[in-house]
């Protein structure tokens, strides 16, 4: 196996890797998680990922959005995601699609994990919905200090509009620390990996994460 990832396999062993290396991923938005869940997931040596989303970089991205610098001002994310990411491991397979989530979306076939980086629930229930029975979806979510991550197994699991139903989405832009995307997006690979590797920790369980206080704690779903 490719010495890159020796220093994963000492901690892991070579099953796990060999899992990872089998899975299929969709990140499905590659802005603040996304585009650090996405590169973390190419490093980790995923089989293949599709990466979807229909923004362009701005400069008010620059701050959280670490595939993306000042020389991609303008330009589609879905673009240079691709290139970022197969810069960082050729050996995995990137999938751009240029599209919006949301009602009649239709997920590639291929697809045997999730991760749903989006910001709006329009677009994260679009998602869900679009899910085949048994599908894995980890859904990450971050505003200001704080975050959570949470498993989901479609048609097992209690739906997503129903956990989150009543909940609002906030008016305007979402306020988010640089720091607080990158802790939030390392819980959702931790996840990722393990979910790959049939070993979930946060099935229907919701773990949120404040770094107002450093603390983490748990809610059943």
């Amino acid at each position: 196996m490719d010495d890159r990832y020796a220093r994963q396999r000492l901690f892991w062993g070579d099953e796990k890797q060999c899992l990872i290396a089998s899975s299929t991923l969709l990140v499905a938005g590659v802005g603040g998680l996304g585009a650090t869940v996405s590169q973390i997931m190419a490093r980790a040596g995923v089989a293949r990922m599709h990466v979807v989303d229909d923004g362009t970089v701005e400069l008010s991205d620059l701050h959280r959005q670490s595939l993306y610098g000042e020389c991609d001002l303008g330009r589609k994310k879905v673009l240079v995601a691709c290139e970022r990411l197969q810069a960082i491991n050729s050996a995995v397979e990137v999938v751009g699609h240029d599209t919006r989530i949301e009602g009649g979306f239709r997920l590639p076939g291929d697809c045997t994990v999730v991760a749903d980086c989006l910001d709006n629930f329009t677009g994260r229930f679009a998602l869900y919905g679009a899910l085949p029975a048994g599908c894995r979806f980890i859904h990450g979510g971050v505003q200001g200090d704080r975050g959570q991550v949470l498993t989901l197994v479609k048609g097992e699991s209690q739906p997503l509009e129903e956990i989150y139903a009543g909940s609002r989405q906030p008016a305007g832009p979402i306020e988010v620390t640089p720091y607080g995307v990158f802790v939030v997006a390392g819980l959702m690979c931790n996840e990722l990996c393990d979910v790959m590797a049939g070993t979930p920790r946060l099935l229907n369980r919701l773990l949120v994460a404040d770094l107002t206080d450093l603390s983490l704690s748990f809610v059943e779903v």
